[in-house]
């Protein structure tokens, strides 16, 4: 499944101050509800500064370990254009 539109327009988009908790909140009910979601992934930003390009893009993460995006020493900080991503159960991912 390609996700570009959705990349290029979250790039683009600041985010609010809840960014973090409010997403792993919604993916972690989709994975409590026993539903297609196995966790969560970061969709590193090519464009993003140090610490984000230190992220591990093959990770799975649960929602409640997952790094709070955008990181604590992000230089974009609310610009930041990594974003999470769900890992779905049909995917094929490195745990």
């Amino acid at each position: 499944m390609s996700f570009e539109w959705l990349n290029k327009f979250q790039k683009t988009m600041e985010k609010p101050e809840n960014y973090a908790e409010k997403t792993l909140a919604q993916y972690r009910l989709g994975m409590k509800a026993k539903g297609a979601i196995v966790g969560v992934a970061i969709f590193i930003d090519e464009d993003g500064c140090a610490p984000c390009q230190a992220l591990d893009s093959d990770a799975l993460y649960h929602p409640d370990e997952a790094p709070h995006l955008p990181l604590p020493n992000c230089t974009k900080e609310g610009h930041c254009g990594c974003v999470y991503r769900p890992v779905m159960s049909y995917q094929q991912v490195k745990k």
